[in-house]
């Protein structure tokens, strides 16, 4: 297990800053001060502040997955297969639905609050020496899992990567398998114009000798720029067409893992809150609910596509560089006519970024052709939701809650403090 350097063993529970001579912010206040950093890709700020922590990352090895869509769902598959097999398991991805403690779990359990507390003051303290290094929000997160898996002896760690992969802070874990899911156009404006910038930035996960598992693609500049960053260590995996439900697509994938690691039990049985099937599906009483985290064109078009009975719509989503893009599928969708007769716009609480404002969607929908669909504008996502749930029950139609990973956190806070549920339960994935 890892041991910390520096004065980090003199009094680990000390939060307070007082010792400094100095009243200073919180070590939370701190973190939320991060988030007006916005993105910073590099790892610059992260090789150095855990060289000043003794280097937890590398206690443990690690299994480290990007791509556009799926890697969170693949992430808390793995975590359940490898925790069933006997193994310690720590589990890091983001964003979260409610608490930021929920990015990082322990055989599928969030960490407390005052583990996390403990942790991100001594990742503070660190990068307070000089010379000060300022991470931003993801990158500190990212850090107190470090430690946390690290302290926790962990005998592995499934990694989801933030943005991209090259520049990720993720790309800093001691990998011995990676792991590549979709490509498709998403933060262009961080990762490259094209479907094969995109691809180089994500394959960069790679590192020699490593294998890449890498999930079939069409594109064929995105397989060159994959075979070009993996060569030999690359194996291309087909995409499973036999399930119905993207949910359960992965499975053949982590049942190769699980062989390919030895793994004595291979079940990925989990729950992944406010993403996987029948989660939530009893939030509006008396209507068969569904979540959808979707936040792009191609994962929007997967998840409506699942949908056969007809059902009313609660959309909402965070700012994107091309929102006309984004909604193109939920635009073909509803011009056909099938399933979805009433959409209900919405604003999440929520995020990193802005909310797309119910004008701006209604608006965006009328020039895309689809003005004359029935449509309501509700700012309030609780309301929105109230009465997405009230016409759908008047109606007999089912209700998908869809745009964001956000709008799904701010709504299932709302459920646990309207039924009484116990959060650390509800956020607890196997």
């Amino acid at each position: 297990m890892h041991e910390l350097q520096g004065p980090y063993h003199l009094d680990p529970y000390t939060h307070s800053r007082e010792w400094q001579g100095v009243n200073q912010m919180s070590d939370r206040e701190w973190l939320n001060d991060r988030l007006s950093m916005g993105v910073k890709l590099g790892l610059e700020n992260c090789r150095e502040i855990l060289s000043r922590l003794g280097d937890p990352h590398l206690d443990f090895p690690s299994i480290h997955v990007a791509g556009t869509n799926g890697k969170g769902s693949l992430c808390v598959k793995l975590s359940a297969a490898s925790s069933s097999s006997g193994d310690v398991t720590g589990l890091f991805t983001s964003p979260h639905l409610i608490t930021v403690e929920e990015r990082i779990r322990i055989d599928g359990r969030p960490i407390s609050p005052e583990s996390f507390n403990h942790l991100l003051d001594m990742v503070r303290k660190a990068s307070e020496k000089a010379p000060e290094i300022s991470p931003t929000y993801f990158e500190t997160t990212f850090l107190v899992a470090m430690l946390s898996f690290s302290l926790s002896g962990v005998d592995r760690a499934i990694i989801e990567t933030g943005m991209g992969g090259r520049l990720d802070a993720t790309r800093m874990v001691n990998a011995d398998l990676c792991i590549l899911t979709t490509v498709s156009m998403d933060h262009s404006e961080f990762l490259g114009p094209t479907l094969a910038d995109i691809a180089a930035e994500k394959a960069a996960i790679h590192r020699p000798g490593v294998p890449l598992i890498a999930l079939q693609q069409s594109d064929r500049g995105v397989i060159k720029a994959i075979e070009d960053a993996a060569g030999n260590d690359l194996m291309w995996w087909p995409v499973d067409t036999s399930t119905p439900k993207k949910w359960d697509s992965y499975d053949s994938l982590v049942g190769a893992v699980a062989a390919y690691l030895n793994w004595d039990h291979s079940s990925s049985e989990c729950i992944w809150p406010g993403r996987s099937p029948n989660f939530g599906k009893d939030w509006a009483e008396g209507v068969t609910t569904r979540l959808s985290a979707a936040h792009n064109a191609e994962s929007i078009e997967s998840d409506l596509s699942e949908v056969t009975a007809p059902t009313v719509i609660l959309f909402g989503m965070t700012r994107k560089a091309d929102l006309k893009s984004t909604l193109s599928p939920l635009v073909t969708e509803i011009c056909m006519d099938r399933v979805f007769p009433k959409v209900i716009f919405t604003e999440p609480n929520s995020g990193r970024n802005p909310a797309v404002t119910v004008e701006e969607l209604s608006e965006a929908m009328e020039q895309l052709g689809v003005g004359y669909v029935p449509t309501e504008a509700v700012k309030d996502p609780l309301k929105a939701f109230e009465i997405a749930g009230s016409m759908a029950r008047e109606e007999n139609l089912e209700l998908l809650v869809i745009g964001s990973v956000y709008l799904i956190g701010d709504l299932l806070q709302y459920v646990v403090e309207r039924d009484g549920l116990d959060l650390w339960e509800v956020l607890t994935a196997h």
